[in-house]
């Protein structure tokens, strides 16, 4: 990649790093708002990143058993089979090979990701998606890191940002940039009006195709008592026919577009936003695409399930600690069929829920700021 100068010779170019497929999104969006500011290049170091579409990557990138959370209680022992330790290495030496090629650096993720970022040897911007100070405080060694390392740290919320500030870490809030990276509807969905719309969201990792035919349960005892219509959105790494078959594995028949099995009719897309818009509540397995439809002031309804990768009782508890009463924690499917049930029957509490997810997750605009932050940080032309 050609990197343009300023006046004294120094690069122009931005490197973005970011650390998981919700991270990934996020470095889109930025990179897209930073295209007529400087060239721009991402090493998505969690899976193969292609999120970014035409935005130039690094190597080398490796989709691994824990999806990026084997730090986070994931499956540790699974990358370090598949060659975790290798391609930790192999990225620290690609970082270390970015210094003097750009100049400005910035990272999306956790303080890991900011850490390994650093390698560039730039001014780096670190945008702090994996914590809240309403789920998990930053750990006293995060903090040192960011006053270390960061140049400014943005923030997913207020409580956050006025959290490290009091700790000495340039932090700020200008808005979730999650709430930024919501795909617009690519269309209208084929569904029949009238009933509402049950969104399924079985996620993005390793276990997406277990995790479809648990929703797909869900769906089946909700619709055996209330009528209603039936969207699964499916993350880019769910291959559509992989999809089918794993539901024709478990009694569902295809039908075009849709699966069906007895009365229960479920619309597979690939269109998130225009899924997301049409529910009028989901049922989640997944981490950002949950956070995006609360934000939205959709409720959500979430169960952990034994051996997962990411969607953990941990994970369900953190996630609920952030989400509050805009996401239902439920025990396991039939519990989680129960209290879906309840919502559609309940659309005044439905929407109490709905509304405290908006709040809770904020709103959107942070993308704008952090890229203004960005191209303050680059040389003059």
């Amino acid at each position: 990649m050609t990197n343009p100068t300023g006046p004294r010779g120094l690069v122009r170019s931005v490197l973005i790093v970011s650390n998981g497929r919700g991270e990934d999104a996020v470095g889109a969006a930025l990179a897209q708002a930073l295209a007529e500011a400087a060239p721009v290049a991402a090493y998505p170091l969690v899976g193969t990143g292609d999120v970014y579409g035409d935005v130039p990557l690094l190597d080398p990138r490796q989709a691994l058993p824990s999806g990026g959370f084997a730090l986070r209680g994931g499956d540790l022992a699974g990358d370090l089979r598949a060659g975790g330790a290798k391609l930790l290495a192999a990225q620290r030496r690609t970082l270390r090979g970015q210094a003097g090629r750009h100049a400005v650096t910035v990272a999306v993720g956790d303080v890991f990701c900011l850490w390994m970022a650093s390698r560039a040897r730039t001014p780096t911007v670190f945008v702090a998606t994996a914590k809240s100070q309403r789920t998990e405080p930053h750990r006293l060694l995060e903090i040192w890191q960011m006053r270390r390392r960061a140049a400014v740290v943005f923030t997913r919320d207020r409580e956050t940002a006025e959290a490290l500030a009091g700790r000495g870490v340039r932090a700020r809030y200008d808005g979730n940039p999650l709430m930024d990276c919501i795909p617009p509807a690519r269309g209208a969905l084929p569904l029949a009006p009238g009933a509402p719309v049950v969104l399924l969201l079985p996620g993005s990792r390793s276990d997406a195709l277990y995790n479809l035919t648990q929703v797909l349960k869900v769906a089946v005892q909700i619709n055996d008592e209330v009528g209603a219509r039936f969207v699964c959105a499916l993350s880019q790494t769910i291959p559509v026919v992989e999809a089918v078959r794993r539901a024709q594995a478990a009694g569902w028949e295809a039908a075009g577009e849709f699966i069906e099995r007895a009365e229960t009719r479920v619309l597979l897309t690939r269109d998130f936003g225009a899924a997301v818009r049409a529910a009028t509540i989901v049922v989640g397995l997944a981490g950002t695409a949950n956070e995006q439809a609360a934000g939205l002031g959709r409720p959500v309804v979430a169960f952990s399930l034994d051996g997962a990768v990411q969607y953990t009782p941990r994970f369900l508890a953190l996630q609920k600690r952030l989400l509050g009463d805009a996401l239902v924690d439920a025990l396991d499917w039939e519990d989680a069929a129960r209290a879906a049930v309840w919502l559609l029957l309940n659309p005044e509490e439905a929407a109490r829920r709905g509304a405290v997810g908006r709040e809770r997750m904020g709103g959107g605009g942070a993308v704008e700021k952090i890229a203004q932050e960005v191209t303050r940080l680059l040389p003059a032309r």
